[in-house]
């Protein structure tokens, strides 16, 4: 942990040198996103953008050609588990796509985006506001940063694996288990095409899938952001309180709580409003994603299956960081009900600690990310994995 905070510290000192403002170092966060959804015709955060654009309707109807050749693919390879679950598995990866399509190129999503584009272009009100922006945008570049080298070196190891397996095996041998209709993957040209085929689907999955985490990586930052504006405007209030002797605060201490209160709404709305964009995604992602473990583990457990490995490490680490930004997103709030209960409350009029205690409230009982059903945590990463290996052990008995 120490290492992590040295590291942010070290990165936040870069960025302070290189940007005179939180907002620029905001923006070109939100480029580098920006950037990774126009591969895939998905750049909603950017203006005048229309979903009829050629990028994004070659991605559906090639996600729509790739269900088709996966369920050719079963019917070929039908009596082969390894194939058949191959196959089922990568039938997952286009309904998550296509999941994925539908909630980030939602016009809600920009409206998102362009709320927190409005918090880094409001003037501060104090310093230490200031300072919580940069943190936000810190935190934004540096996770990107991070996502952009984990999807890269995927993308590096499935290509490896794909140009490998063949000299490996002497024979032409495909990557993954499903091929185009009609094309013999067995002939020099079959295979030729079959791979550069497979060569564009990994390419999209892994530009795609990175653009996604990191567009939810920035909301979720925002949302911890906005609360750490909150956190600032209450410390001001109890200094505010505490040094009121003679009554000289009282018009700033009411601007102040009303400011809380107007940042409190506006924060309770955000996430209102990207639970509502993303529950519906994280449904369809969480419930692909455990029947793709649960398939690939069946595997793994009776033959050393390398690729169901990798999908399985792969679907894990999508579980744990969406889990671990939920969970992230619940320590900052508990951390703001502290300090709505570190405010000197006894320096306050009736009228205000009312106030104050509507917000408290409100915050014990905060929105958060869901499927429909649970909400995404660390918590409900565990109980995941509890179901998965239940599943896992009855299919074992069932066998």
């Amino acid at each position: 942990m120490k290492i992590w905070e040295k590291y942010l510290e070290r990165k936040r000192t870069l960025y302070h040198a290189k940007y005179q403002t939180p907002q620029q170092l905001f923006d070109d966060a939100c480029d580098i996103v920006i950037k990774c959804f126009a591969v895939c015709g998905g750049e909603r955060m950017k203006p005048g953008y229309t979903r009829r654009n050629a990028r994004l309707i070659f991605l559906v109807t090639d996600l729509i050609l790739y269900l088709f050749v996966n369920l050719y693919s079963i019917a070929i390879v039908w009596g082969s588990l390894m194939d058949v679950v191959f196959c089922f598995v990568t039938l997952g990866i286009a309904i998550q796509g296509l999941a994925k399509i539908e909630a980030f190129t939602c016009p809600e999503l920009n409206d998102l985006h362009l709320y927190n584009v409005a918090r880094f272009k409001a003037p501060p009100r104090f310093p230490e506001v200031d300072e919580a922006l940069f943190h936000t945008a810190t935190m934004c570049m540096v996770f990107i940063r991070i996502f952009a080298v984990a999807f890269s070196i995927v993308a590096i190891a499935i290509y490896s694996y794909a140009i490998l397996m063949p000299l490996i095996e002497h024979e032409l041998s495909l990557a993954f288990g499903f091929y185009l209709p009609f094309v013999d993957y067995r002939t020099p040209v079959g295979f030729a095409i079959n791979w550069v085929y497979q060569f564009v689907q990994v390419l999209e999955g892994c530009i795609g899938l990175m653009a996604c985490d990191s567009c939810l990586l920035v909301l979720i930052m925002n949302a911890t952001g906005q609360m750490d504006v909150v956190i600032v405007y209450l410390k001001q209030l109890t200094l505010l309180i505490d040094s009121n002797h003679t009554g000289q605060n009282d018009d700033e201490i009411a601007d102040i709580i009303k400011e809380i209160v107007l940042k409190h709404l506006e924060h309770t709305k955000y996430m209102t409003d990207m639970d509502k964009l993303l529950k519906k995604q994280f449904f369809i992602n969480f419930g692909c994603m455990i029947f793709e473990l649960v398939a690939s583990l069946a595997i793994v457990v009776r033959v050393p299956w390398y690729p169901g490995m990798a999908i399985c490490l792969i679907c894990t680490n999508q579980l744990f960081i969406n889990c671990a930004l939920g969970t992230f997103l619940s320590s900052k709030n508990e951390k703001l009900v502290e300090e709505i209960y570190n405010v000197n409350w006894y320096g306050l009029t009736t009228k205000h600690q009312k106030t104050l205690q509507q917000i408290l409230l409100t915050s014990q009982h905060p929105v958060v990310l869901s499927d429909g059903f649970s909400p995404i945590d660390l918590f409900n990463f565990v109980e995941i994995y509890k179901k998965i290996y239940s599943y896992l052990m009855v299919l074992q008995k069932v066998s």
